[in-house]
């Protein structure tokens, strides 16, 4: 159950900070992903021994599918450089909408492994988050490069 717990607490801090406008640290973009695959591949319960074959083209499609979601949500955040040249993004209704079809095919996905009589542990679902994210931070990290400063008329030459 505690685990259950820090996954929703994890989930809501991401979900609060999409949302809302937000500085992109650039040189860290990618540290939260990296430390949840870290944790979810550590805590184990990727795979169910008991049905090797099935968990693992089930974690597969997992890692596409989590690609895939992350790919969604960076096309639905908004994003510009203001004059200083630091990056900003924020989601809106569209990404809120987007982290409600990667939760609903997350749980189905889940109840796919169920059905196959597949059990993991919550290291699969952050290591979910984890790829998803990944995904995510990668585009919008491709997507800022094209993005000019702000212009602010002001002539600050030395």
């Amino acid at each position: 159950m505690a685990n259950v717990l820090v996954v929703l607490l994890v989930l809501g801090l991401v979900l609060r900070r999409q949302l809302t406008a937000q500085r992109i640290n650039e040189a860290r973009m990618y540290t939260l992903p990296v430390v949840l695959v870290i944790i979810g591949i550590v805590q184990g319960g990727l795979v169910d021994h008991a049905h090797l074959a099935v968990s693992a083209g089930l974690l597969a499609v997992e890692v596409v599918v989590g690609l895939l979601l992350g790919a969604m949500r960076a096309a639905t955040m908004r994003l510009w450089r203001e004059p200083d040249g630091s990056l900003w993004r924020q989601g809106g209704g569209l990404t809120l909408a987007s982290w409600v079809v990667s939760v609903a095919v997350r749980i189905g996905l889940m109840g796919v492994g169920y059905a196959f009589g597949v059990h993991t542990g919550s290291g699969n679902v952050l290591a979910f988050l984890g790829v998803s994210l990944l995904a995510q931070y990668a585009i919008i990290d491709v997507r800022s490069r094209s993005l000019p400063a702000r212009r602010t008329g002001v002539n600050v030459a030395a």
